[in-house]
């Protein structure tokens, strides 16, 4: 019987794709990173969301910021206000090995990342306490790595397979 079968018909007599076969793949539209298909599965991101990425920046900047701080005071000659900008900035020099483990999503980075950002509020309201108005940048951008690392598409890359 099937070899006497009309073009467009499956084995009960139906038109249209059984849903098996090359004509089903061929009509399939693409889904965007995250996804979920038809049948229940989640086509994973490729390449770095842009939260993740946003936070991976902000990390570097921070980072780069608070080393930067801590050279000028030093050649500054005032070693107490280098120490403070260090202290201060502890958390985004631990941001910057969490953030250079994103790409490869390294067990535990993204949790880490969040544990530094709750750290980065904490020492900012502390700094803001001291009456520098710096702590409300390090507060600022602690909020928003958290508030970035908590959306689905932070979620759906973290939990991709880790590459090797």
């Amino acid at each position: 019987m099937s070899s006497q079968q009309q073009p467009g018909m499956n084995n009960a007599g139906q038109g249209g794709s059984a849903g098996y076969g090359p004509a089903s793949y061929e009509t399939q539209q693409p889904y965007p990173n995250g996804a979920t298909v038809p049948g229940g599965h989640h086509l994973q991101p490729t390449s770095m969301p842009g939260p993740v990425r946003a936070v991976q920046v902000l990390f570097f900047v921070m980072g780069g910021l608070g080393l930067l701080a801590m050279v000028l005071a030093i050649a500054a000659g005032k070693a107490e206000a280098a120490g403070s900008i260090c202290v201060t900035s502890l958390p985004a020099f631990m941001g910057l090995v969490s953030a250079s483990r994103f790409p490869k999503r390294r067990p535990n980075s993204r949790g880490t990342a969040l544990i530094i950002a709750s750290l980065m509020i904490f020492v900012g309201f502390g700094t803001v306490g001291r009456g520098q108005p710096a702590g409300l940048i390090l507060c600022g951008v602690g909020v928003t790595i958290v508030v970035l690392l908590s959306q689905r598409q932070s979620g759906h890359w973290f939990r991709r397979p880790v590459r090797p």
